[in-house]
C-alpha cells in the first residue's frame, strides 16, 4: 500500500513524481513492492486529479484509493482503507518518499512476522523511534486497533500493538540502502 496522498507541503512540488535516476518516487515504490512479491498494490491518493495522473504513468498495475474527504492524517487514511480489505490480507505500509526501503528491506519484516506468527506485524525501529509508516502488518488485527482507540500519532497507536520490531542494524547487516528508513520530506533531503 503506498501512500501518495500527501500535500508534499515541505518539499513544494509532488513527491511522487520527482525522480531519482530518471525513475518517479512513485514507480520506484512500485517496483519494490512488485520485486518483494505484493499480489495487489494499491496507491492512496487525495483526489481523483491525482489518481489520473498517476494512473497515466503505471496503468493497470496498481488500484487508485481516494483519501477520505475530511482525512487529517494517515489515522483516517488507513481506517478507510483497511475497511475495505479482507480481515486476513498482510498490508506493507510504503510512503512513496522512502525510496530505498526496498524488496530486501520488506524483506526483513515479512520474515519477522513469519518468525512470531501472533504478532500483529513488524515495523522498523532505530535511535530516533519506530517508523510506522513503513509496517508491515495484519489487516484486520490493526483495524481492530484503530477503531479502538481515539485518533492519535500512529507511533502511539502500535505501540499499543502486538508489533515486533526490526532495528536499523538488521536493515544494514541484510545490505539495505543506508538511507532505507530515511522519508524524503524536504529539498535539502532530494539526493542530488
Amino acid at each position: 500500500m503506498i501512500l501518495a496522498g500527501g500535500r508534499s507541503s515541505r518539499m513544494g512540488v509532488d513527491k511522487a513524481m520527482l525522480k531519482i535516476n530518471d525513475v518517479t518516487m512513485l514507480e520506484i515504490s512500485v517496483q519494490n513492492l512488485e520485486k518483494c512479491g505484493a499480489k495487489s498494490i494499491h496507491v492512496l491518493v487525495k483526489d481523483e486529479r491525482q489518481a489520473e495522473i498517476y494512473r497515466s504513468m503505471l496503468g493497470q498495475r496498481v488500484s487508485f484509493h481516494l483519501d477520505p474527504p475530511d482525512a487529517k492524517g494517515p489515522w483516517e487514511v488507513l481506517v478507510a482503507i483497511l475497511q475495505q480489505l479482507k480481515k486476513e490480507e498482510i498490508v506493507q505500509l510504503l510512503p512513496v518518499d522512502a525510496p530505498w526501503f526496498d524488496d530486501i528491506a520488506i524483506g526483513l519484516l515479512q520474515r519477522q512476522m513469519e518468525l512470531v506468527p501472533e504478532s500483529d506485524g513488524a515495523l522498523p525501529k532505530n535511535e530516533h523511534g519506530s517508523h510506522p509508516l513503513l509496517a508491515r502488518f495484519h489487516s484486520g488485527k490493526i483495524l481492530e486497533l484503530l477503531l479502538s482507540q481515539p485518533p492519535q500519532s500512529l507511533r502511539s497507536l502500535f505501540k499499543e500493538g502486538n508489533l515486533q520490531f526490526v532495528n536499523s542494524d538488521d536493515f544494514h547487516k541484510a545490505g539495505c540502502h543506508p538511507n532505507c528508513l530515511l522519508n524524503l520530506n524536504r529539498r535539502e533531503d532530494f539526493p542530488r
